[in-house]
């Protein structure tokens, strides 16, 4: 299968408008960082990057984390979770309730020019979008577009990586903002062929993380 840049999607008629690729096969082999913040019209003015941490490509489904935590590993387990199932960090007696920027991965790796969303700003990527199921090289997900100046962001289907299942069916991204009412959860994208919305689940499991700009 011939691989396509995102601009051949736009001429073939795919769905809203999105980015080209801007990384030339020399640019990706020096490992250079590519990514591009998108510009949605949010209210808030946030904008979106292009790609998941550790993606080559937008369409890449990166690296995954725990949340908290600042590299991938084998296994994502409450065994050998950074803070331990007691969650010695982000809990009743420290009431921290947004990640802190020595444990946001986005922070550090871009060296604080992004960060993790919060689930205000999922909440309001959801309310000022349309989505929709959408295959991009092969790469099942879900396409973003803006209602007020037709950008796109794609949310790859690489489901995660606590049971290894749901690739191609599912998503799971990050937040950076703790669950209030138990201090275990944290919240989290959820995008599937069926629905996206913003739930809870354990800090311990190995999910997906975008970053986002602020204004």
């Amino acid at each position: 299968m011939m691989i396509k840049k995102f601009s051949e999607f736009i001429t073939e008629g795919m769905w809203g408008t999105a980015l080209k690729r801007s990384n030339t096969g020399e640019e990706r082999r020096e490992d250079k960082d590519n990514t591009q913040y998108i510009d949605l019209g949010l209210p808030s003015g946030t904008l979106w990057a292009d790609r998941n941490i550790g993606a080559i490509e937008p369409e890449d489904e990166g690296d995954f984390y725990a949340c908290g935590e600042t590299e991938p590993k084998n296994e994502y387990l409450w065994d050998n979770y950074k803070w331990g199932e007691d969650c010695t960090k982000y809990n009743d007696k420290d009431c921290k309730t947004v990640l802190e920027p020595e444990d946001d991965v986005v922070y550090l790796k871009t060296k604080g020019k992004a960060h993790i969303p919060t689930k205000e700003q999922m909440r309001e990527l959801l309310d000022n979008t349309i989505s929709k199921n959408q295959t991009i090289n092969g790469v099942k997900g879900r396409l973003y577009k803006s209602k007020v100046n037709g950008n796109t962001i794609f949310l790859p289907f690489a489901g995660d990586c606590y049971n290894h299942i749901g690739t191609n069916l599912c998503s799971n991204y990050w937040s950076s903002s703790l669950d209030l009412s138990n201090h275990h959860n944290v919240h989290k994208l959820y995008n599937s062929r069926k629905t996206s919305d913003i739930f809870t689940t354990t800090r311990c499991e190995g999910f997906s993380v975008r970053g986002v700009k602020d204004k």
